[in-house]
């Protein structure tokens, strides 16, 4: 959708700037020398706006100039860029690599296809489905280009997306939990635990991993309440396992696993 969305505007854009006396003769023109001069001075200019219909023209002229074609590509790939539509410029930059891989400038469009990959993510409440294809990938770089200048901000990258993925992840828990959805938010700790086994909120999410499961429990009918006490007790020992006793919820840990043994023994009585 974003792609069509921007090839829409790309093309309104085009037709306004048609109208313009000097831009509009050299871009309905056939004078491709014209053409690149022009697109490389709106450029140089960060007129990237208007350099970008004439670039995406001259890709299609200039197939059989490599040196020129790799200039149009890589003008066009950073306009994108500085445009900050991310998609499209990792799209040309990847094309850099594949159409100009003996280039000097080959390695520099390998990492700005990935870092516009990174700020395509976007922001930890949005969905992170891709951040583990872009870490991937960011360490597929870093293996093959171990001495390249662009190593440590992979580094960074990874670290940053690796942080985005643990705030999504946590949040959806916690969202789960402050809405009252017990069974939801406990089974999403339990899975967000042994996904991340490295998450920082990972005390946080077993204390919500028993706490939920213990509310969960209480909310239940009799007759199913004792296995799923018996599930939150389970689970507030993998707490105690971690955490020791002192944890930041150990004395609740402790108070809710009484509470538990105190809840079973009434309903075995009357069950």
């Amino acid at each position: 959708m974003q792609s069509k969305l921007n090839g829409f505007v790309y093309s309104m854009v085009i037709l306004a700037f048609a109208s313009c006396t000097n831009y509009g003769k050299v871009y309905k023109s056939k004078d491709n020398n014209a053409k690149y001069q022009l697109a490389t001075e709106l450029y140089a200019k960060k007129d990237y706006t208007r350099a970008v219909p004439l670039f995406e023209q001259l890709r299609d002229a200039y197939r059989g100039n490599a040196d020129s074609l790799e200039i149009v590509y890589i003008n066009t790939a950073y306009s994108y860029f500085y445009m900050k539509d991310y998609e499209y410029a990792s799209m040309f930059f990847k094309d850099f690599t594949d159409n100009f891989s003996s280039s000097p400038r080959m390695i520099e469009c390998a990492y700005m296809a990935l870092y516009c990959d990174v700020l395509f993510v976007g922001d930890p409440e949005l969905d992170q489905s891709k951040t583990s294809d872009v870490i991937n990938a960011l360490q597929t770089f870093i293996n093959y280009y171990p001495e390249s200048e662009y190593v440590a901000k992979c580094n960074t990258h990874i670290d940053e997306l690796r942080s985005k993925r643990h705030s999504k992840a946590f949040d959806q828990v916690n969202q789960y939990f402050v809405m009252r959805e017990y069974k939801a938010a406990s089974a999403a700790a339990v899975i967000a635990i042994k996904t991340y086994p490295d998450i920082p909120q990972k005390e946080e999410l077993e204390y919500i991993a028993y706490r939920a499961q213990f509310l969960y429990a209480m909310g239940s009918i009799e007759s199913k309440r004792i296995e799923r006490l018996e599930k939150a007790n389970v689970l507030i020992d993998d707490y105690f396992y971690a955490n020791q006793m002192s944890g930041l919820h150990s004395k609740d840990a402790k108070e809710t696993k009484d509470k538990i043994q105190k809840e079973i023994i009434k309903l075995k009585s009357i069950i």
